[in-house]
């Protein structure tokens, strides 16, 4: 009877430590996996390359030519993939040459765009746009078509004003003045390019 108890005893107290067994582990491995998810990025990289103020920054400092400026920018993008717990490769990229060349070569677009802008809507050509930013040239064709159609409306505006088919000089600078005078008096907004997604 006695051995009888004992076996049982044993048995019991097997099975304790076996269920006892079971939830540490079960609370370990919740812990682990609590960790893993903790670890979980929270920004990806392209956000970090195309962060507003990184892309302002660097722009400031393409437009300067201020290395060093976009140096720190891209240091600056590094501490936000670490704290955003970016793969490691993902950090690397951001301090690679590659990345650097990248940021640039979006700055100098986004420079086109702008330096474009003021042109079109100053009644201006291109200019040296071309030279000068050679990273936009699948833009070229976009806004030498806007370009024409610019001047296409402004004959229009002359030909209703002069109501004559070609329009006077006179028409012609009448449209001009007024197209001049609507540029400035709204906040027109040209869109030309959408900011390149993959990485270079």
């Amino acid at each position: 009877m006695v051995k009888a108890l004992l076996i049982i005893v044993a048995v019991f107290t097997c099975i304790v430590f076996a269920i006892a067994g079971w939830f540490v582990y079960l609370a370990e491995d919740t812990d682990q996996r609590d960790q893993a998810s903790a670890q979980v990025p929270v920004i990806t990289l392209m956000e970090i390359l195309h962060a507003s103020d990184l892309q302002a920054g660097v722009k400031e400092a393409v437009k300067n030519g201020d290395k060093d400026a976009i140096n720190q920018w891209m240091e600056q993008a590094q501490v936000v993939a670490e704290a955003g717990h970016l793969a490691q490769t993902h950090i690397e990229y951001l301090d690679s040459q590659q990345a650097y060349d990248y940021v640039v070569f979006n700055a100098k677009r986004q420079l086109f765009n702008e330096a474009f802008e003021a042109r079109y809507y100053a009644l201006e050509d291109m200019g040296n746009l071309k030279d000068e930013y050679p990273e936009a040239y699948d833009l070229f064709e976009r806004t030498e078509a806007l370009l024409e159609k610019r001047d296409a409306i402004i004959v229009q505006m002359a030909q209703a004003l002069s109501g004559t088919n070609p329009p006077s000089d006179a028409a012609l600078n009448e449209a001009k003045q007024r197209w001049l005078a609507r540029a400035e008096g709204d906040s027109l907004s040209l869109t030309i390019d959408e900011p390149q997604s993959n990485k270079k």
